[in-house]
């Protein structure tokens, strides 16, 4: 793997300083940031606006035991069997212990979590949950609801500057660790810092349906990597059961995600002859684990021969169903689709990935300075398969620990040094074809029914891929992309290879 993505010398380069840098604009990098210190200087940088985000996109909601019959125990249980024996106890056991205490500091941050008309907070509950557990806002909002006010806070702060549409191409290091980044906000800068959080979210663009917007491609955890930092389980992708059928499985377009809590509020799946064809598959049939649930539907629709299956969701009423869901409402009715008193067509596709920069409790990599939150890190929270509405959580939780650590532990950077970039190698051709076979191979051989003949061949399509790419010269984003992508297909493919056995999501096919 490169060292650097930039080729160049960065000596002229022009240079700015702050005390923390954080890459992401999603919760868990808002959130991060506005727990810093206010004596340090804090810079946020992102590709995109506030509302490019995986954060801004989550429609379900945050899990916590907040309702009076609900226990952290069976918050910690259910987390640990959807793990499917991956998870790490304590990392779940700080998740759940510390969730209460963030939600209360949402709400007091005017975050407009839903009310019921008794003035009491609507809770719901989602798979593989054995509690109504679930608080959100906007109805099925949630993301961009507390993102949004998130954002707010953060742009009102004086120690905090927001750079959007800013790329983080390089993190630099020196003897002692983090040292620096270099961004491009339209120009290449150095940013001098010695504590770095990343906040960069997921991988779904490397698949051809997927729910995560078109910047999701890894490129946080590449960077982390090329720095030295450790990744762990790469391979543990998941799907989500239920996106909008609409157009080809294979639609350039971002799938449009139909919440778990649909199915938490009466929501059936049946196929083409109208059974419910999660009886019996599942204690909690409908409300069973994801990866359970997705290959029950992948499974239907080859029987059939079918691009999709159906959710029913006549069981509310309409103005229920339009309080409750809000946004799918108007995105079914747009799509000609009468909810609720028609059923809405569905079929899984990629929506989170479970590995990643591997952390530990207080968000710390393995590389000083270093740290990573939300869905870019390994915390062993999800283990083999999330539990719905844990990830906003996760965001939550592990970004204040990362804040708090550095409050207690401030790192003072010491000035990058300045070095010559390898300006050699073929410039780059047909970027945008490239992009597209790495999705191609990726959804192909590393789906949610996976085969090792699959996965030896798909390694072999992206490794040849990743050596002609290590002997290009990278001088644009889309080159940056492309070589990111690889990265991080060959993570996925290689972590998929060495995992012999089926586990949660990685689910392979004798």
């Amino acid at each position: 793997m490169k060292r650097y993505l930039y080729s160049g010398e960065t000596d002229g380069l022009k240079r700015v300083k702050c005390d923390v840098l954080v890459v992401g604009s999603g919760i868990a990098g808002l959130y991060s940031a506005l727990h810093i210190d206010k004596k340090y200087k804090v810079m946020i940088v992102t590709k995109t606006k506030v509302d490019g985000s995986n954060s801004w996109l989550a429609q379900g909601g945050i899990a916590s035991v907040i309702a009076p019959d609900d226990f952290f125990d069976s918050h910690i249980e259910d987390t640990l069997v959807a793990g499917a024996g991956l998870c790490d106890r304590k990392a779940v056991e700080v998740l759940v212990d510390e969730g209460p205490e963030n939600i209360r500091e949402l709400i007091a941050d005017n975050v407009p979590f839903d009310h019921n008309p008794e003035g009491d907070l609507e809770i719901t509950r989602e798979g593989g949950h054995s509690h109504r557990r679930i608080v959100h806002a906007g109805g099925d909002a949630t993301g961009r609801e507390t993102t949004k006010r998130l954002g707010e806070i953060a742009l009102t702060k004086k120690n905090i500057e927001v750079k959007f549409e800013t790329y983080m191409v390089d993190i630099l290091t020196d003897s002692r660790g983090v040292c620096g980044a270099l961004i491009n906000d339209g120009e290449y800068k150095i940013v001098e810092c010695g504590n770095i959080i990343l906040a960069t979210g997921g991988i779904g663009h490397l698949y051809l349906s997927t729910t995560n917007p078109a910047g999701a491609i890894g490129d946080g955890i590449c960077s982390a990597v090329r720095a030295g930092a450790e990744v762990f389980g790469m391979e543990l992708v998941q799907f989500h059961p239920t996106t909008l059928a609409i157009g080809s499985k294979e639609n350039s377009e971002r799938a449009f995600l139909i919440s778990e809590a649909v199915r938490g509020e009466g929501g059936i799946l049946r196929n083409q002859r109208g059974e419910a064809f999660m009886q019996g598959k599942h204690p909690r049939a409908d409300l069973a684990p994801r990866d359970i649930v997705t290959r029950a539907i992948l499974s239907e629709m080859k029987k059939e021969k079918l691009d999709n299956v159906w959710l029913d969701v006549s069981s509310m009423d309409e103005e229920f169903f339009k309080h409750r869901f809000p946004t799918i409402y108007q995105k079914c009715h747009d799509e000609g689709i009468d909810v609720p008193r028609q059923f809405i067509p569905i079929r899984p596709s990629q929506h989170y990935q479970m590995g990643g920069i591997k952390t530990d409790l207080d968000a710390k990599t393995n590389v000083e300075g270093l740290f990573a939150a939300g869905e870019c890190a390994w915390t062993g929270i999800h283990g083999a398969n999330r539990l719905a509405s844990n990830s906003m959580l996760e965001c939550l939780v592990f970004g204040r620990r990362a804040a708090n650590y550095i409050n207690s532990h401030f790192r003072k950077g010491s000035e990058p040094v300045s070095a010559g970039r390898d300006d050699s190698g073929e410039v780059c051709r047909e970027i945008d074809k490239k992009q597209l076979e790495v999705r191609e191979i990726v959804s192909e051989y590393a789906n949610a029914v996976r085969t090792k003949e699959g996965l030896a061949e798909g390694k072999r399509l992206i490794d040849n891929l990743y050596n002609s790419a290590e002997k290009l010269k990278l001088t644009t984003q889309k080159d940056y992309d492309y070589y990111n992508m690889l990265s991080t297909a060959k993570m996925i493919l290689d972590g998929a290879n060495e995992r012999k056995v089926s586990i949660g999501a990685h689910y392979i096919e004798d």
